[in-house]
């Protein structure tokens, strides 16, 4: 067989029956699948030979038995496209022909086969399959069935991350957030989905938790952290949230001792919505210096200095700033090559308006699993993509005593309780 293999290598265009002025006209894709045909039929032949035991047009020996019948068309997708090979028959021999490069009920490369759940995460329906596909999949067209068939894969990958055990995750941050999808047919009503995602003591992205969460109620939010305790996960360093009641109260009840950062993002939206339009760009300039300052003691010299000069005119709005800020500043207490990362949910955030982006194209599921499915391979994908953060021992020393600090030291904030009540 390594013979036949040699002998192609230096074959000419000529020597394969093909002219060089034809095959310059041609485009990449049409090269490729005319390799494809020329290589897969010298290898179909190869077997063949290797299987009767002599080379075609090699006379029959007394102990040998079987021979060449032929061959029939067959079709098989590739990632270049459609190829049409000549697949050689075999009569009379002891066993029947059986290709291991080219198995009978082989009609797709594994490639393709792989790209549909890929295809799906990017937000392409199911019943949108044979429209998007039909020139690649070419004559051979898509069955819902080979479709569903080909998720499989997809949907079993999501249940065991679903179901991993987590003992052996040490989560140093983990951020809590939800995303509202519409997801049952008949519906009028988003839902949320409880994502849970973290950075390790290596500074790696992690994935941990992905759940139904109705309307983000306490209880809901409770069976979500209940459920990544019972499968191992232990009490982060710090967690980073959003203000949502729910949420906070069942953080409160599930990790005491465990700091919260609420998004400052959030918060100044809030806070930017109790001053008039014309002046609120003077306002957000002031809020910079409170949430971007060099250390924690410039935040509050900056706090002072807001509620003294917008407090008379925007009580409101001084009144949403003092509302657990305390909670809004934890992030001084961590490492500040970390605080781009602590101050918001944006790295989550990001990844829900890309889930909103591909399941627009989805519309709404047909169950919850495809819903589910869909936000969890949307947000792997997303993971992947992000760079981590440099977390040295010296840099986790850091963080834990960040975290010991936040608990243990509580911020004289009594000069805001004025304001309290105009929030």
């Amino acid at each position: 067989m390594g013979r036949s293999y040699h002998r192609m290598e230096e074959m000419s265009s000529a020597e394969a029956g093909l002219e060089l002025d034809k095959l310059t006209k041609m485009g990449l894709e049409e090269l490729a699948r005319l390799g494809v045909k020329q290589l897969l039929e010298t290898v179909l032949e190869e077997e063949v030979s290797a299987a009767l035991g002599r080379a075609r047009y090699q006379r029959l020996d007394e102990e040998q038995q079987g021979y060449r019948n032929g061959s029939r068309k067959r079709q098989v997708q590739f990632g270049s496209g459609l190829v049409e090979l000549a697949r050689p028959k075999v009569t009379g021999a002891k066993e029947s022909f059986r290709s291991k490069v080219l198995p009978a009920w082989k009609r797709r490369s594994a490639e393709i086969e792989e790209a549909i759940p890929l295809l799906y995460a990017e937000g392409l329906s199911t019943r949108d399959f044979r429209r998007a596909l039909g020139g690649l999949w070419g004559q051979t067209g898509l069955s819902r069935s080979s479709i569903s068939r080909a998720n499989k894969a997809l949907y079993e990958s999501f249940r065991a991350w679903r179901l991993r055990d987590l003992s052996g995750v040490e989560l140093v941050y983990l951020f809590l957030d939800g995303v509202y999808l519409k997801m049952r047919v008949g519906g009028t009503e988003a839902e949320a989905v409880l994502v849970a995602h973290g950075v390790t003591a290596e500074g790696k992205r992690e994935m941990v938790g992905l759940m139904l969460g109705g309307r983000e109620s306490e209880a809901s939010w409770k069976a979500l952290l209940s459920n990544l305790e019972i499968r191992g996960l232990r009490p982060p360093a710090l967690v980073v949230s959003d203000g949502n009641a729910g949420l906070i109260k069942a953080l409160k009840n599930a990790w005491p001792e465990v700091p919260r950062q609420r998004c400052i993002a959030h918060r100044i939206r809030n806070i930017l919505e109790r001053v008039p339009r014309r002046h609120q760009g003077e306002v957000k300039r002031e809020l910079v210096k409170i949430f971007y300052g060099a250390n924690l003691e410039e935040a509050l010299a900056a706090t002072r200095a807001f509620v003294g000069k917008f407090g008379p005119r925007y009580p409101a709005a001084c009144g949403v700033l003092a509302k657990d800020l305390a909670d809004c500043l934890t992030f001084y207490c961590f490492p500040q090559e970390h605080w781009k990362r602590l101050r918001t949910s944006n790295v989550i955030e990001r990844a829900f308006r890309e889930v909103r982006r591909r399941t627009d194209v989805v519309g709404r599921f047909p169950n919850e699993s495809s819903a589910l499915v869909l936000l969890w391979a949307t947000l792997e994908q997303d993971r992947l993509k992000w760079r981590g953060l440099r977390i040295p021992e010296e840099v986790r020393q850091r963080i834990a005593a960040g975290s010991e600090k936040a608990i243990k030291e509580k911020l004289d904030l009594k000069f805001l309780e004025e304001y309290l009540e105009a929030a």
